[in-house]
């Protein structure tokens, strides 16, 4: 890679929000008398308790605080631990668990946590590390949180939670109609921004804006020098920047190098600008940096991103994915994939507002498509789409314009009507759920034609229904007729107290009022 697109691409990126822990040194061993006897002379500087998981004789450990009460529950993280035996709870600072199947079950573990089952090496970089964790510590705060366009829940009806189920951390947890996020807990993988529908969910070290302009320069930077598209790759900053530090000469000449600090920080919206930026083609290089990652969601992303790129004619390897730290395999990988249909370079700057970005990158590449269409049908979890109202069980109750967390459904203000705003909607089926009709269906999709999407868009209108005692509006025609055909049967609602139903509230209580008193 030329030398001038890597100056274009050094952009220092400092945390605004830190994170701190404390620890004052008290350390939980969880471990047989053996795993115990063979780790406490290594960790003497730290104010150590035991919990031995076996049922011999501990007379001889001597120096240290012992139990061998089980262990009924874990929760916590560095400096902030509690766990709970069967008779008493502890707080500590650390925990070294040497058991075959660590205690904690989270895929990532929490910082201060360490758990090396049987591996020899990683218990022995442990043992190293303890004792250091005495003071005060810090990390960035990965994330920013909006809650207010969150498609988590509305009115204990269940909507989107796949930040929840992407978090590898369980960092993230249900929290009404929004989420809470445990910033101790998170550890800044990303997923959770990657599939947030709305936005709500963002990446803040570095935010999507930065990003975006650090690849924007290096991509204005490559084409003044060259006139063929290169190739991105995009690696995290542990593994594969240390890979490409060492080998990096072995890249075909077409490759551009993408660092960030977490591969999966960067998802849908970035690989789709780096293809409407002129990119040939994008590489999400997993390097093997955390083993406790699957990357499933981000893979999931890449097939959707791949759909909308096939649907408008480019080539079926806009984005792929490779794993590993076989540098040979990687050089392979990048030599045979192509997109072939890049484009010319789009000139939007980034902006920190993902639908609104893969709106423009969208755009653009809908422009120079070799097959433009009107609309790409999507599948299930996107995060574009419309509703389709069945008008025949329509009652405008309004229910689902009640529960939208994005303001896609609207009433008629002063008409019964249902409206609409395809530009917004995030596909959350809040509104599916809030139907007591079952009258709504998603249709996921895009439509590029965007000042049309931005358009309210009429979904279904009533007549309006007049009381039959002073003539005003208070309801719809179909309203009153699903109320009277579901009570006519009723026996609270014979005679005069069924055409009650057809007065609106004031001349209701009047006519009730006026019954209970009787004739004069």
């Amino acid at each position: 890679m030329h030398k001038a697109v890597q100056k274009a691409a050094a952009i220092e990126v400092m945390p605004i929000d830190l994170v701190e822990f404390n620890s004052a040194g008290r350390i939980l061993i969880v471990g047989t008398a053996q795993q115990l006897e063979a780790v406490i002379p290594h960790l003497m500087t730290l104010n150590i308790i035991c919990c031995c998981t076996d049922n011999v004789d501990v007379s001889q450990i001597e120096s240290v605080e012992l139990t061998q009460q089980k262990i009924t529950a874990i929760e916590g993280w560095l400096g902030q631990f509690t766990v709970d035996l069967e008779s008493q709870q502890l707080k500590v600072d650390l925990i070294l668990d040497l058991s075959a199947s660590p205690l904690m079950s989270q895929k990532v573990l929490p910082l201060g946590y360490f758990a090396p089952r049987d591996n020899a090496q990683i218990l022995a970089e442990a043992l190293q590390q303890l004792p250091d964790l005495i003071g005060t510590f810090d990390k960035p705060r990965y994330f920013n949180y909006t809650p207010s366009i969150c498609a988590h829940s509305r009115r204990g009806l269940s909507g989107c939670q796949q930040c929840i189920d992407a978090c590898p951390a369980e960092a993230i947890i249900s929290s009404g109609d929004s989420v809470t996020v445990n910033p101790s807990l998170c550890q800044g993988c990303g997923s959770c921004t990657t599939v947030c529908p709305s936005g709500a969910m963002t990446y803040a070290l570095p935010g999507l804006d930065v990003s975006l302009n650090r690849l924007r320069k290096m991509m204005q930077c490559w084409y003044e020098l060259e006139t063929s598209p290169p190739k991105i790759l995009v690696h995290d900053a542990t593994n594969g920047q240390m890979l490409i530090d060492t080998r990096g000469d072995n890249l075909p000449k077409n490759v551009i190098t993408f660092s960030i600090e977490e591969i999966g920080a960067l998802g849908m919206t970035f690989w789709l600008s780096a293809l409407a930026y002129g990119a040939d083609s994008v590489t999400v290089w997993d390097a093997g940096t955390h083993d406790d990652h699957d990357w499933h969601e981000l893979q999931h992303e890449i097939v959707k991103t791949n759909q909308m790129l096939t649907g408008l004619g480019y080539g079926k390897n806009g984005v792929s994915w490779f794993a590993g730290n076989d540098y040979t395999q990687l050089v392979d990988h990048l030599s045979m994939v192509t997109n072939v249909m890049a484009v010319e370079p789009a000139q939007f700057a980034g902006i920190d507002d993902k639908r609104r970005v893969i709106t423009m990158a969208l755009g653009h590449l809908h422009q120079h498509a070799p097959k433009p269409v009107a609309s790409l049908s999507l599948g299930t979890g996107s995060a574009f789409g419309e509703i389709k109202v069945n008008k025949e069980a329509c009652t405008l109750c309004h229910s689902c314009v009640s529960v939208c967390p994005v303001g896609a459904v609207l009433d008629g203000v002063d008409k019964p009507q249902l409206n609409f705003v395809e530009d917004l909607c995030v596909q959350c089926g809040l509104c599916e759920q809030a139907c007591p009709e079952n009258a709504i269906e998603l249709i996921p999709q895009y439509v590029f034609d965007r000042e049309q999407a931005r358009k309210v868009k009429l979904l279904h209108e009533e007549p309006i229904f007049h009381c039959i005692s002073c003539q005003k509006a208070f309801a719809t025609q179909k309203m009153i007729n699903t109320m009277i055909e579901k009570l006519k049967g009723h026996a609270m609602f014979q005679g005069e107290a069924l055409e009650r139903l057809k007065m609106c509230e004031d001349c209701r209580v009047k006519a009730i009022f006026n019954d209970a008193k009787g004739p004069m």
